[in-house]
């Protein structure tokens, strides 16, 4: 697992040299997109949710995401065929997303797939797709693959918006920098093991983002699960206020994502959990700022929203990865855990 957050950094850079040329996107999607709907599970389905954010905010095109699980046994049947529907799965396998994606297939609707495995039945059938060339993923925790997922959708997000002829210079102004900042990123994390520390001591506790932030909170949630056993949850910072910070009255631990393209809504809300209850705040930010929390795991600050999200990431995948040596789990091999795949051709 911690080779593979090493990793990252070279796996993000190619993918950008090989679809960004002179800060122009060149990339096989459909001209027109009038809607989007991602469906995937796990890690992946916390990618999507990025996606949806790229594709409503960059391409200003309208998106709905779908948990492959629940998709692939719905009874409606009332398909747009002008919606483009976009497969995540890092294998290619996964038996609900691809019973997902043979759903849709079977209706004649265009198909977009996003995984790890050129020789996959996902990837072969597709109209559409793009490999994320992140390697072999060894690590049941994804990570590279994740990140890789992340960087392809805000990809075809922003193909999508220079498609409608959509200004895209501040997305990609700085985004050659992109590896360069993740390896500094990973080697600069302000109190990480004082944080790793602290959350490992817990039983339970909850994460919580605002706007973008909230994939990461449930991606930072999963990682930990997945590698510690801790219950952790994850929340919309707004959403939290209406009855879920109830749980502080047990935990009394919580952690949130502050940075510098936050607003003032947010750091009120922030605020007002702060003062209602006597918890331990943990406070991942770019900002070295003091919002009266305990502990403030610091990030460098980065040049770009996307940079800024994927030092996110690796502050995430890292923090599980430490809190879970703490607790001497085997995090290349959690208990009960393992990659789930179509067993079928």
């Amino acid at each position: 697992m911690e080779f593979e957050i090493n990793s990252q950094g070279v796996i993000l850079e190619n993918l950008i040299n090989t679809y960004i040329k002179n800060y122009c996107v060149l990339m096989d999607i459909p001209l027109v997109i009038k809607r989007a709907v991602i469906v995937a599970s796990g890690s992946s389905y916390n990618a999507g949710l990025l996606g949806k954010y790229f594709f409503e905010n960059i391409a200003n095109i309208e998106a709905g995401i779908e948990f492959a699980s629940e998709f692939c046994k719905s009874k409606f049947d009332n398909f747009d065929k002008n919606t483009l529907y976009i497969f995540i799965s890092q294998s290619g396998k996964s038996s609900d997303t691809l019973a997902s994606f043979r759903k849709i297939k079977e209706k004649g609707i265009k198909t977009l797939c996003i995984t790890n495995n050129e020789d996959s039945p996902m990837y072969l059938e597709a109209d559409y797709k793009f490999n994320i060339m992140a390697g072999k993923e060894n690590a049941i925790a994804a990570t590279k693959t994740f990140s890789a997922s992340v960087i392809m959708l805000w990809l075809i997000a922003c193909k999508s918006a220079q498609n409608k002829l959509i200004d895209i210079s501040d997305e990609i102004q700085n985004i050659y920098l992109l590896g360069k900042n993740l390896e500094t990123t990973i080697n600069n994390i302000d109190n990480l093991d004082v944080a790793a520390k602290f959350i490992s001591k817990q039983k339970e506790f909850s994460i919580c983002g605002f706007g973008h932030y909230f994939p990461l909170a449930r991606e930072a949630a999963l990682k930990i699960k997945e590698t510690s056993y801790i219950n952790t949850s994850s929340y919309p910072m707004g959403e939290f206020i209406h009855g879920h910070f109830a749980l502080l009255n047990k935990s009394k631990v919580f952690l949130c994502f502050i940075t510098q393209d936050c607003e003032e809504y947010e750091l009120e809300l922030l605020n007002k959990i702060l003062t209602t209850y006597k918890t331990k705040a943990l406070i991942a930010s770019d900002i070295y700022e003091d919002y009266n929390g305990d502990i403030l795991i610091k990030i460098p600050k980065s040049n770009s929203k996307i940079a800024t999200i994927i030092n996110l990431i690796v502050l995430i995948q890292l923090l599980a990865l430490k809190v879970a040596l703490l607790l001497k789990r085997d995090v290349d091999k959690p208990k009960g855990l393992n990659k789930v795949v179509d067993k079928e051709k």
